[in-house]
């Protein structure tokens, strides 16, 4: 049997401090922006395909 751990010091390392977490909120933000018309328009009309596949999926239940 093989063993595996991470070690404590990996752990608290810099590189995984608040800048990190900072930075990958705002490319997460930055891509909600990039989708954000696609999302809506979506919601507000979706396709025949999407609601045909939600019928027979509810159907099925």
């Amino acid at each position: 049997m093989i063993e595996t751990f991470t070690s404590i010091n990996n752990l608290n390392s810099p590189q995984h401090g608040q800048e990190n977490a900072e930075e990958a909120d705002g490319l997460d933000l930055v891509f909600y922006e990039s989708i954000k018309s696609q999302l809506n328009r979506i919601k507000r009309d979706p396709s025949e395909e999407s609601i045909s596949r939600i019928l027979a999926y509810s159907k099925k239940k």
